[in-house]
Order: structure tokens, then sequence, then C-alpha cells
């Protein structure tokens, strides 16, 4: 039976999504905004949306008589990360702007914070670090529809780009023998 690629693209994109909310609302649940900064940016760098799109892309390849063009390849990861990103854009909305509206300004000093220790660590003048938190100062305290589809949006580039990538590791043309 021939893989259905849009199905199996959207199963595991909120798949995928699903895991971000554990992730994201479990590290929250620990208690301190300081830990949730940290669990949080560690998250970040954990590739399980690769792994797991390339996994699966290989498995539906395997299931189309081991073929998948380019194109369907990468219909497939970037509808995936398109349906993740939403559930990415909606659960982090849900939780700084209902939530915990705090959440924002909590994150935003602790992000102040390490900022300066690591300018400081790199030895930036006064006058510099003062300069960098004024304009960081002036960002606003708070998280808004318009900012989480702002970040949606760049989000979604970001993620055009990954998945031009795992199309290139998932696919596999078909062959022409008539071919020099």
């Amino acid at each position: 039976m021939k893989p259905n690629f849009n199905q199996t693209a959207i199963t595991y994109g909120v798949i995928t999504g699903l895991i971000f909310l554990v992730i994201t609302f479990a590290a929250w649940a620990v208690g301190s905004a300081e830990s949730f900064v940290n669990i949080t940016g560690i998250a970040v760098f954990v590739p399980y949306v690769i792994v797991t799109l390339i996994i699966v892309g290989i498995k539906i390849r395997k299931q189309n008589d081991n073929l998948m063009t380019f194109a369907e390849a990468l219909k497939f990861t970037f509808l995936a990360y398109v349906v993740y990103a939403i559930i990415e854009a909606i659960g982090n909305y849900v939780l700084y702007a209902w939530v915990d509206p705090d959440l924002t300004a909590k994150v935003f000093e602790i992000g102040l914070k390490k900022t300066q220790k690591m300018m400081e660590a790199f030895g930036a003048s006064e006058q510099q670090m003062e300069d960098a938190m004024d304009k960081v100062k002036n960002e606003p305290q708070h998280t808004s529809f318009k900012q989480i589809f702002l970040g949606l949006g760049v989000t979604l580039i970001w993620n055009f780009v990954k998945s031009l990538l795992i199309s290139l590791i998932i696919r596999r043309e078909p062959k022409f023998e008539d071919q020099l």
C-alpha cells in the first residue's frame, strides 16, 4: 500500500508538536522561571523533530517502493514542520498570555542578567552595557498575539531550510537506466 505523505506529515507534525508542549509545560510546572529558562534552553538544542522526520521519512520512502522524489520529501517534511510550528505558537501563546502572563517579564529579566554577565565576560565597557540594557528594556514585557504570529513567520522560514536539508537526506529518486 502506498503511503499518504500528507496524512503522515500531519500525524508527525502533531506528535512532535505535542512533545514540544509536554516539554514546555513540564518545564514551566517545575516552578521557577530560572529552571524554565534553563530547561527550554537545553530542549531547543535537542533535534527530536529532525530525527523523527528523518526516521519517518525513510520509513514511508520504503513503503513507496523505496522511492521518494525531492518534491515529495519536501512536501512531507515542510507540512510536518508547519503543523508543528502552529502547535508551538498556540502553546506558547496559551502559556505566556493566559496561563502565566508574568512569565514573559520573568524570562526577560533572566535574559537581561545573562546578557549582562556575558558582556562582562567579554570585557564590554560600562557604557556599552548600559546602551545594550537600555535598548533591551524598551522591548514589550508581555506576549501578544502579534508577537507570536510574527515569530511563527520567522520560524516557518527557518523550518523550510531544515525541511530542504532533511529532504535531501530522505529522498531517493527513480533511476533511469537509459541515461548515461
